[in-house]
């Protein structure tokens, strides 16, 4: 039989949105479970928002380079050093990825649960 335990709150999913529920349940006295099957942060943090807003600012600067011209500064031709920028990618992901760890979850008092999770009831997970 599967493991039980009683909780004010299930969050599934380790994504933003479920993170910031679970630690604001957590931190309102709530005994919490979450529930998140691949990497904390989710999407956003491992593979979306943070990658692509980091390539982005890449992409921008590269471009800065290339019209600073119009403002009488020479920037020359970009150079664009594509595993420096990945590398740059990772280590932003790497800087953010301890605010979204089981660890610091846990140290707020939620139970983190790594495996994938659906409602079969309304009080069972």
């Amino acid at each position: 039989m599967p493991e039980q335990i009683a909780m004010d709150l299930c969050v599934i999913g380790g994504g933003s949105g479920g993170l910031s529920v679970a630690a604001g349940a957590a931190q309102l006295g709530l005994k919490v479970a979450l529930c998140e099957r691949g990497k904390m942060g989710g999407d956003c943090l491992n593979y979306g928002c943070v990658p692509s807003k980091s390539l982005i600012v890449a992409g921008r600067s590269a471009n800065a380079i290339r019209e600073a011209h119009r403002f009488g500064v020479d920037g020359g031709t970009p150079q664009v050093d594509f595993k420096a920028v990945r590398d740059h990618v990772r280590g932003v992901i790497a800087a953010i990825a301890p605010t979204d760890s089981i660890e610091r979850f846990t140290g707020l008092g939620v139970r983190v649960v790594q495996a994938s999770a659906r409602f079969v009831a309304a009080d069972r997970v």
